[in-house]
């Protein structure tokens, strides 16, 4: 076996980080075995589970050599296994896979086949939402996006509500940011960092428009449930902290920048919401929190005070925010605001109308 020439000829890494996924793991890993999968690297990033997770990905990397093979590390939490995985990829195009979920397995043939035909720096795919049972939740598409063709990020805007799963950027770009690429390791929710830095590196785009992810929802112990989510906000917080430090390191002229300002909006949206609507569920302070956004981010401090639960068509407005800052808001009161607003916004979309958390510009 020539292995450099194996090294050469991969088209895609897919990082897989693991941890105590031994339930899920086969199924994700069968559903990469394709006719050209020998075009596609797979890195077990086995996260120092304590079950069979190793021990299943080591039967495929023996079963199948070209393809898979297991990094057995320490635990870090995601993040860890992401970095780790950038140092070895060999694939012209990186992409991370979570081992709870899974690709389409039809549709991941012809993806490997369709990366070979382009030379960009992001490919986009569509995603579905599946329970275990394989019912189809949601699905996210590209809706108007050019298809077998090269197109600009200005096709995408600033405000696309862009999620790891859609995403799988060149190798080099990402290891060529300037100071380096590192995902904060030892917490959850980095994802968010994944679609954040890396997009100040993309100019050119293409879109696979096939439902290529399968995202698992409703895992129990999942780290977006409610009750885990909000026990682990911290490290939402902590991972919105760390795109402002790099927001703030870049220069003015640096890519995209109105996508990154975006995204930092939407996740601190997430904190302060989640924190109202649920705060006796979590140790979590906001007001130390808050306190950081208004010294590191003061543009973001502002908006955030416009954060609203809104409905416009109907006529209700709450600055959920402001209010919480002032003391003027009660968790009970927050509460039925947040629930109603879920009603509403259910409501609104069966009626083809929108409800927007947002009510100011940063």
């Amino acid at each position: 076996m020539n292995l450099s020439k194996n090294i050469m000829d991969k088209i895609l890494t897919i990082i897989i980080p693991t941890y105590n996924m031994e339930k899920y793991l086969r199924h994700c890993l069968d559903s990469l075995i394709v006719p050209n999968m020998d075009k596609v690297e797979v890195l077990v990033i086995n996260d120092g589970s304590k079950d069979s997770s190793s021990a299943i990905g080591h039967e495929y990397q023996d079963k199948y050599p070209q393809t898979f093979r297991v990094i057995d590390k320490e635990n870090g939490n995601y993040g860890s296994c992401v970095n780790r995985g950038l140092k070895e990829a060999t694939g012209k195009y990186v992409k991370v896979l979570d081992a709870d979920d899974s690709f389409d397995t039809g549709n991941f043939k012809e993806y490997v086949d369709y990366l070979e035909k382009f030379d960009v720096d992001l490919v986009l795919n569509d995603f579905t939402q599946v329970t275990d049972e394989g019912k189809v939740l949601s699905k996210w598409t590209g809706h108007n996006l050019p298809t077998n063709s090269v197109f600009g990020f200005d096709k995408l805007g600033a405000t696309c509500n862009m999620m790891m799963h859609a995403v799988a950027y060149k190798t080099d770009n990402i290891r060529n940011i300037r100071g380096g690429y590192h995902q904060t390791e030892g917490i959850s929710y980095t994802d968010q960092e994944w679609i954040f830095l890396p997009m100040t590196t993309v100019s050119s785009i293409v879109y696979f428009d096939k439902i290529l992810y399968k995202y698992l929802i409703g895992r129990s112990g999942q780290t977006m449930e409610t009750s885990q989510f909000m026990k682990n906000i911290w490290m939402e917080a902590k991972s919105e902290q760390v795109m402002i430090e790099e927001y703030n390191s870049l220069d003015a002229s640096t890519a995209n920048m109105d996508y990154l300002r975006n995204r930092l909006r939407t996740r601190a949206d997430v904190v302060y919401v989640n924190y109202i609507k649920y705060q006796n569920m979590t140790t979590f302070d906001l007001h130390d929190f808050d306190k950081w956004i208004k010294v590191n981010s003061p543009k973001l401090y502002d908006y955030c005070s416009a954060i609203s639960l809104s409905a416009p068509k109907i006529g209700i407005s709450c600055p959920i925010v402001k209010l919480w800052r002032e003391g003027k808001l009660k968790h009970d009161i927050s509460y039925y605001l947040c629930l109603a607003y879920t009603s509403l916004r259910t409501m609104a979309k069966k009626k083809g109308k929108h409800i927007t958390y947002f009510d100011g510009k940063l």
